[in-house]
């Protein structure tokens, strides 16, 4: 479910690995990438976490055949306070969709690394689900108020170009140099001062996002008002 390697020259490699289902996330995934996550707080040796997806693409977005759950609204806001909340830099490198709490996952990271195919929806209205992550803080502040109600409203798909043109990714690169692009800038943020990295990415969220927590709280209530009781 989730494949790790490292910590290597100080990075932490952690791989979606649902590939049939387009690393679609489910509730034992949420759990394995937040304990890991939290580790990853915790371990000296890590100095930078790396997150990837296996297969065809980064993640589908929540598994349908999943059955909705507070446990698991619950895991995946706790995940992105872990990932927000951590003193390591989190680099992703994306290919293929992310899709959902795949695209919402993404916000919860420092800087993001997409291949030039890459793919993003936010379709939970479209189906009937809210979204979680501190999306509604977050995309907002990423790409302005009026992009971020086109995108959770209408649920259209935008292309690796338009992300990184309205702030949501870092820096779009060719397919075939992805990975080793976002590798690259991870040993870069490893041999950095891991204190300094830690004390910026802490004033930059306090500046840009204030307290993350609130928002989130706010996302769970409305999971429990529009599709509870589970």
């Amino acid at each position: 479910m989730l494949v790790r390697s490292g910590p290597d020259q100080g990075v932490l490699q952690l791989r979606l690995h649902r590939p049939d289902r387009l690393n679609a996330m489910n509730h034992a995934l949420a759990h394995e990438l937040l304990a890991a996550v939290e580790g990853a707080s915790r371990d000296e040796a890590v100095r930078v976490v790396l997150l990837s997806g296996d297969g065809r693409a980064f993640c589908a977005g929540k598994d349908r055949d999943e059955a909705p759950s507070h446990a698991f609204v619950d895991t995946l806001q706790r995940l992105a306070r872990a990932l927000m909340d951590s003193p390591k830099p989190v680099v992703a490198s994306v290919h293929g969709w992310a899709v959902g709490a795949g695209l919402e996952l993404l916000l919860n990271c420092d800087i993001v690394v997409a291949a030039r195919s890459a793919q993003f929806k936010l379709p939970e209205v479209s189906a009937g689900l809210f979204g979680t992550g501190g999306v509604l803080a977050l995309l907002p502040r990423k790409i302005g108020l009026a992009r971020a109600k086109g995108v959770l409203m209408l649920g259209g798909d935008f292309g690796a170009g338009e992300a990184e043109r309205w702030g949501l990714v870092w820096k779009v690169v060719d397919d075939e140099v992805c990975a080793s692009h976002a590798l690259a800038i991870a040993t870069q943020l490893a041999m950095s001062d891991a204190k300094v990295l830690a004390e910026l990415k802490s004033l930059l969220h306090d500046e840009a996002f204030g307290s993350i927590d609130a928002i989130l709280k706010r996302e769970a209530k409305a999971h429990d008002r529009l599709h509870g009781p589970w």
